[in-house]
């Protein structure tokens, strides 16, 4: 079904708002495409209902609190965020380490941070609700880019980039590909010193009753104590909470018969 033009107009602009803080009017024509009077008519009655706020010095517009407020809820109600809170803590309790949700959407192409439990002192991510995960040097982005239809994670790696943030940061595509078919073949990711210097993190992908993969868990630590844990106990406590939360929101996998 092609979805109502006014509705599509309304959700570009409100889009624009996730990439920069305050905007104008001619700039969001700029970035949308739209017409100036379509940008300033669908402002005003955003502005209207509340859900977007103008700066009466610089004549800029954010997001208000009706917007604010939808997101929160929208944010707290999340079945899968729900789902995954007691498994998180449970996760981070027992093997002593950050633990993380990250949430893929397929529409914007984006993999953000959904919620992070800290039982340890020693944190080596500050929480940022929101923020995007890597693709290429994340375990969430690896586990959820090898788990996904391989065109679809070219095509995201390719309009993201791969740039360097670590000194351990692969940014070859050749390179990502096979680290990314290892991911899949092991059923857990790695990001050692990738993403960050001075922290290593283990992932593993979340399915939902569709078995598409929609999310992803990890455990994040300082490298130093990475380094003197066993892995294969990482990436088992991680692989086994991710396969729990999955079947939480539906997943089922095929019996082994079904598979050959």
């Amino acid at each position: 079904m092609k979805p109502a033009t006014t509705i599509s107009k309304v959700c570009r602009v409100l889009g624009e708002f996730r990439q920069r803080p305050s905007l104008g009017v001619t700039d969001l024509a700029r970035r949308t495409g739209l017409l100036p009077s379509d940008v300033h008519r669908i402002l005003s009655s955003l502005r209207h209902c509340g859900f977007v706020e103008q700066n009466p010095q610089t004549k800029t517009y954010r997001l208000g609190v009706g917007m604010m407020k939808l997101g929160l809820a929208a944010f707290q109600r999340n079945e899968l965020r729900e789902a995954a809170r007691p498994l998180l803590l449970r996760l981070s309790e027992e093997v002593e380490a950050t633990a993380h949700l990250a949430i893929f959407d397929p529409q914007e192409f984006d993999i953000f941070l959904a919620d992070q439990f800290d039982t340890s002192a020693e944190i080596p991510f500050k929480a940022n609700f929101g923020a995007t995960a890597a693709a290429h040097c994340t375990a969430l982005g690896k586990a959820i880019m090898a788990n996904i239809d391989h065109g679809m994670a070219l095509r995201y790696l390719e309009q993201k980039g791969t740039p360097r943030s670590a000194p351990n940061t692969m940014t070859q595509l050749v390179l990502i590909e096979e680290e990314l078919r290892k991911t899949q073949l092991q059923g857990y990711s790695l990001d050692q010193e990738e993403s960050a210097g001075g922290a290593c993190c283990v992932g593993a992908a979340v399915r939902d009753w569709t078995g598409e993969t929609v999310a992803a868990i990890s455990v994040s630590m300082p490298s130093q104590k990475f380094y003197r844990q066993q892995q294969a106990m990482l990436a088992s406590a991680v692989r086994a909470t991710a396969f729990e939360l999955s079947q939480l929101v539906g997943y089922q996998p095929l019996p082994i018969a079904a598979r050959t």
